[in-house]
């Protein structure tokens, strides 16, 4: 019996089968080792200066920028053109479901505004604004979303999540991504003057893994597409940024953490381990 693909059928497997070929472990540490290399160098040169090492750092708002050219090369040295083609669709996938674009903006924001209720009856004074104004957050939240959907996310979310995904179960695949991306940012907590300086890891570890499930459902939900990460990841920053939950008080944290944990089990058991995966 002969099966005839419909174009659309046809593409998507040709992406499972460039995905598949490029999930090996040696791709996957090549991606990760490009994704660390220059951002680590670009903060390290700060905390270097900090502690008297040498006398000059690096312009620490290339950090994330320094990625574009690093993804670019890497998806290329692993899979050649199908790579780059299949991160560009992702890239570009914009028609998905209206839901994950809400999602992606209100779920950081009730978040944001749960951790700063719980810190408040826990007895703290959250003071939203402090360390972003709304404004400022409003157009953080407009630039971010193209900083992120170029550079991190273009990493994480459009090259080692379905690799990874395409190994191992949906839950463990974006625990494991999770504990990456937050070992990645741990140079960023000791750079001085970053809004994540002098965070305790151990609650931006929790924040961070259980965020990554976040994403990563509703990622899956969107049929890969890394603009709705990318949003996510903006309203992130900006809304933790607006109210407080990374400023210097860390009980924000901790009760950010805690509700982020809560929710990704409820996804995790409604979706029952699959987080919304085709």
């Amino acid at each position: 019996m002969t099966t005839t693909l419909t174009p659309r059928a046809d593409r998507s497997a040709t992406n499972l089968s460039v995905v598949a070929r490029t999930a090996r472990t040696g791709q996957l540490v090549a991606v990760g080792v490009a994704m660390t290399t220059l951002p680590w160098l670009v903060w390290g040169s700060a905390i270097a200066q900090a502690h008297g090492l040498i006398d000059w750092r690096l312009p620490q708002g290339i950090a994330l920028w320094v990625l574009a050219p690093s993804i670019a090369a890497v998806t290329a040295l692993i899979g050649g053109r199908p790579a780059l083609r299949d991160l560009g669709r992702r890239l570009v996938a914009w028609r998905v479901p209206p839901a994950t674009y809400l999602l992606a903006l209100a779920v950081p924001a009730g978040i944001a505004a749960a951790a700063v209720a719980l810190a408040a009856a826990a007895g703290h004074q959250p003071r939203p604004g402090v360390l972003m104004s709304l404004p400022a957050a409003l157009a953080y939240l407009g630039y971010g979303i193209g900083l992120y959907l170029l550079t991190e996310e273009a990493g994480w979310r459009g090259l080692l999540l379905p690799r990874l995904q395409a190994r191992m179960r949906p839950v463990p695949a974006n625990l494991l991504l999770g504990v990456t991306w937050s070992v990645w940012h741990y140079p960023l907590l000791h750079v001085p003057g970053e809004s994540d300086s002098g965070l305790p890891f151990v609650g931006f570890l929790l924040l961070t893994t259980s965020t990554t499930i976040l994403i990563g459902a509703l990622v899956n939900a969107a049929a890969g597409s890394v603009l709705v990460a990318a949003l996510f990841h903006a309203a992130f920053n900006a809304t933790y940024s607006y109210s407080g939950v990374v400023g210097p008080d860390h009980t924000p944290l901790w009760t950010a953490a805690a509700a982020s944990a809560l929710l990704a089990a409820v996804v995790c058991a409604a979706t029952r381990g699959r987080l919304y995966l085709r």
